[in-house]
């Protein structure tokens, strides 16, 4: 007999985790657009897998921020667009670009940083550590059960 507490699926899947990351974005996107960041939760992703490695591929920046190819070439293009990164031609193979930040998407780093981290603050209030822990922990194995 399985060990199940009174958690049907629309709990887990919409109220736990689909609707609590939808909340995140939309407190996200608020706080950025106040102060005057342009950029929605999607394009944070990416511009931070950028902060932390320049010159990754659409594939590679695909791959790090679970997005499909189509998706990852339409939030470059859209922070291009914004002038927040560039693409360069692959030196081997023009086929393959390789995505920059410009000196715009760079400034950018430390004050949306500071607001990701007041956002998430602002999203634990109150939670007492244990339980974040507990949380993180049962989140990492429903994930690894989920990519075996």
């Amino acid at each position: 007999m399985q060990n199940w507490i009174t958690i049907t699926h629309q709990d887990l899947i919409y109220l736990l985790t689909g609707r609590t990351f939808v909340a995140l974005g939309r407190a996200l996107h608020r706080n950025f657009k106040q102060e005057g960041i342009d950029v929605s939760q999607e394009q944070w992703t990416v511009l931070s897998e950028l902060w932390q490695e320049e010159g990754l591929t659409q594939h590679e920046l695909a791959a790090r921020t679970y997005r499909d190819k189509p998706a990852i070439t339409r939030l470059i293009d859209n922070l291009e667009k914004k002038d927040l990164v560039r693409r360069e031609a692959h030196e081997s193979d023009r086929r393959v670009n390789l995505i920059f930040l410009t000196e715009k998407g760079h400034r950018m780093e430390a004050v949306a940083t500071e607001i990701v981290h007041r956002t998430i603050t602002e999203a634990i209030d109150g939670i007492p550590e244990e339980d974040l822990l507990a949380l993180k922990r049962t989140l990492y194995r429903v994930f690894d059960n989920l990519n075996r």
